[in-house]
């Protein structure tokens, strides 16, 4: 058995040596519960586990606050937004990624590779329970990754990654004609067989993800749309759902007493608080009401001078940029989108909007400079040209500015810099272009009210949730045509190409040549306004002890972080 590798150097480095990080799956200490003989320390079937001593200098109330933007429905095979920092350590995923992005055991214990690269034997953790103490089994993620990547799963992103694709059979129960994935066998109640149509080093780190992560598919199909939200859903983590209802935005998790690990986690309750407003979540962090605090604009700036030590970065590759639906005129015209782009002088618009925060992140390609295959000026023709612009506004079905409809544009939230990227986006147009029939309403779309339909652009963010630079683009090819994203391009001979670097590995010497083709071919499509390649950070106060985070979001450190006295 391949047994998992340990933390080994600052994020920036391991970026670079991505290739290594992805191929190599070998360590010493394992980040999660060690397996057990004698099951001393867990909980024995039906069974609550008995108490953690708390350190000398922890407080009595160990209770996490955390503030960011919003929350949505708690479902890891939707998981998209904030409930990534323990979304795994409710239900778990098989491995658990740490800061170098080095998967570790979680609910496994480690994992076998056949010669050729095809079949994959997971170990899953011999004690591994669910919360009403029966035991977790292979048969259960079968089950449930068969129902995630099947049209019933409204909204789940399994079958998005490239590696789930590579599963053989998947294509039918993907298809909803057929129930069963053939290359997924229970070979025993705590093995379970994978095999693939192509060797893919990174489906270990797929299984990573918080989006594979392994739920009881009853509780799902009883439960209904709400079924994660009263705490009644069965959990195999060392978390719980107390109540996740976005309805009455209550959000809080607290320990599973039923948790099995070879450790309890000191934290007792974790209480979500969300705020679209930062400017309230951030006098609630002056105020002390919180504990930890995720911001995405500028409100953080203050801090980085008087308070640097409270930031920890997630190494995490993103974007934040405006989507254009393709399906809603004018942007159904490839030169009109060329034409805004064009009419725009992006480093200024970010200078001016991110009062110099992100000055040299200006989003100018997809990959970010820290990830492996980043090729500066890998989109094709993009730069600051009014004359170009003009010239593809007039080649444009429109002709021009006096018979484009009525642009709306929503910032998906109240943050300045979005806000003040689309005021300078605007007024640009407008001298550049004499486009003026535009109109922007901060907050998210249902702002809008009825009118909500009709908005063409849309603030939007990306980021690698696996570190991989073809599984970045892989995912930036999907919204091409994603219905839900309004962007609806066809382009066929993309798509193949997309397929085909599927199948490479990141240590192949090709693999960057795929990667950068493809790249510049999602982008040269302009189906999007560019902004920023963001950095993503949590702060906290200095009473979190021992907090650590990976490129997931998750709190990868959160079995031993403690509330320490103040």
């Amino acid at each position: 058995m391949i047994p998992m590798k340990g933390r080994l150097q600052p994020y920036l480095l391991a970026s670079l040596l991505l290739v290594l990080v992805l191929i190599v799956t070998a360590c010493a200490a394992p980040a999660g519960p060690a397996a057990s003989d004698s099951g001393a320390a867990m909980a024995d079937d039906g069974e609550e586990m008995a108490g953690r001593p708390l350190p000398d200098d922890a407080a009595e109330e160990q209770v996490i606050r955390y503030v960011t933007r919003n929350f949505s429905r708690m479902n890891p095979a939707s998981e998209g937004g904030f409930g990534r920092p323990f979304v795994s350590h409710i239900w778990m995923t098989l491995f658990l990624r740490d800061y170098e992005h080095h998967p570790q055991p979680w609910l496994a214990t480690g994992y076998d590779v056949s010669d050729d690269g095809l079949t994959y034997t997971i170990h899953i953790h011999p004690d591994a329970i669910w919360s009403d103490g029966s035991a977790v089994t292979a048969q259960d993620v079968k089950v449930y990754w068969e129902y995630a990547v099947s049209p019933e799963c409204i909204g789940c992103r399994m079958f998005n990654y490239s590696a789930i694709k590579l599963i053989e059979g998947i294509q039918p129960v993907v298809d909803g004609e057929a129930d069963e994935i053939s290359g997924l066998v229970a070979v025993d109640d705590k093995t379970l067989e994978i095999t693939l149509v192509a060797p893919k080093p990174i489906i270990i780190d797929t299984l990573a993800n918080y989006n594979t992560a392994i739920v009881k598919l009853d509780d799902i199909l009883e439960g209904g749309e709400m079924w994660a939200a009263d705490g009644t859903a069965r959990v195999n983590g060392p978390f719980k759902v107390k109540v996740w209802d976005p309805d009455t935005q209550e959000y809080e998790v607290e320990q599973n007493p039923m948790w099995w690990g070879d450790r309890k986690p000191y934290i007792e309750r974790i209480i979500g608080q969300a705020s679209a407003d930062e400017n309230v979540s951030f006098i609630m962090w002056q105020n002390d009401e919180v504990d930890i605090a995720h911001w995405l604009t500028n409100i953080r700036e203050p801090l980085r001078a008087d308070n640097p030590e409270s930031f920890t970065l997630i190494p995490y590759a993103t974007n934040f940029f405006y989507t254009l639906n393709t399906s809603l005129p004018p942007f159904d015209d490839i030169n009109v989108r060329r034409a805004l782009v064009h009419a725009v002088d992006w480093d200024l618009a970010i200078e001016a909007a991110w009062e110099g925060a992100r000055s040299d992140r200006v989003m100018k390609t997809h990959l970010t400079p820290e990830i492996q295959c980043y090729k500066a000026d890998n989109w094709p023709d993009f730069g600051y040209n009014p004359e170009l612009a003009k010239e593809e506004l007039a080649a444009s079905k429109y002709g021009g500015p006096e018979d484009l409809p009525k642009i709306r544009i929503t910032t998906n939230g109240q943050s300045p810099n979005y806000i003040r990227t689309a005021e300078i986006m605007m007024e640009m147009w407008k001298n550049n272009l004499g486009i003026t029939n535009v109109e922007m309403r901060p907050g998210r779309i249902d702002a809008w009210g009825q009118e909500g339909e009709e908005v063409q652009v849309l603030r939007r963010s990306s980021g690698a949730v696996i570190p991989d630079s073809g599984e970045w683009m892989n995912g930036f090819y999907q919204r091409l045509g994603d219905p839900a994203r309004q962007i609806n391009i066809v382009d066929e001979d993309l798509g193949a190409l997309v397929d085909e670097m599927a199948l490479y590995s990141s240590a192949d010497p090709e693999y960057c040549d795929f990667v950068q083709e493809v790249e510049s071919r999602i982008l040269g499509h302009y189906y999007l306004l560019p902004m920023i390649w963001d950095l993503y950070e949590y702060n906290t106060k200095p009473w979190i002890v021992g907090f650590d985070t990976n490129v997931d979001n998750n709190w990868t450190s959160l079995l031993d972080m403690y509330v320490a006295k103040r």
